[in-house]
């Protein structure tokens, strides 16, 4: 895959933001996505490049997108069901776009490297709120009990992390090799207990699931 170096930086900075502009909030995260999604779109329109409809994932997922619009006009609530199930269209371009910038290794380490400095200065932040009440802005006396990191006034963290997680781990297991595999090993300990210590139940199941 050849792309301008400009349009390449671009499309670098946009995947690499994502798990900022998710702290960021939802409104952030989701301008985001659509920028990701409108400019593929574009992208793929002009280089009239459209394999990536022949993966048999994205046609599954065109497929069960059909279903829930069509559930949507059978349904009581109407307006909510189109709306919500609507949105569910700039997830599946988000998966075609991540297909076919990914398959370039060397935007794919970029990506990961700068993915894995946020989720590690997370995971820092989030021992240390454990400790002290209190994370690195300030921010964890609202809940008491429960850590809120960088999301300030919503102890979701965990799922946060977990979203993650197995993502990192197994980019690190391809990356590291047989000779490296203790670092993937501490990394995902430091997870699991950096999940636990949050305080959310059914994300700390998952993760432990997850290994």
């Amino acid at each position: 895959m050849y792309l301008n170096k400009n349009i390449n930086s671009y499309f670098l900075i946009l995947f690499s933001l994502i798990p900022l502009t998710i702290i960021a909030g939802p409104a952030i995260s989701i301008i985001n996505i659509l920028l990701i999604d409108l400019s593929f779109i574009i992208l793929i329109i002009y280089n009239k490049n459209f394999n990536f409809l022949k993966n048999k994932t994205i046609i599954y997922f065109f497929i069960l997108y059909i279903y829930l619009i069509f559930n949507s006009f059978i349904s009581i609530d109407y307006s909510e069901g189109v709306l919500r199930n609507l949105g569910f269209l700039r997830i599946i371009i988000l998966f075609a776009a991540i297909n076919y910038f990914f398959q370039d290794e060397t935007f794919l380490k970029k990506v990961f490297r700068f993915w894995l400095i946020v989720i590690s200065v997370v995971l820092i932040d989030v021992l240390i709120e454990s400790f002290t009440g209190k994370n690195i802005l300030g921010y964890g006396e609202l809940y008491g009990q429960r850590i809120v990191s960088f999301f300030k006034d919503e102890p979701i963290v965990g799922g946060y992390l977990n979203g993650f997680y197995l993502i990192i781990i197994g980019y690190l297991l391809n990356e590291l090799k047989d000779n490296k595999n203790y670092l993937t090993i501490l990394l995902s300990i430091i997870f699991i207990i950096s999940i636990l210590l949050t305080g959310e139940r059914s994300n700390t199941i998952r993760a432990i699931l997850g290994i």
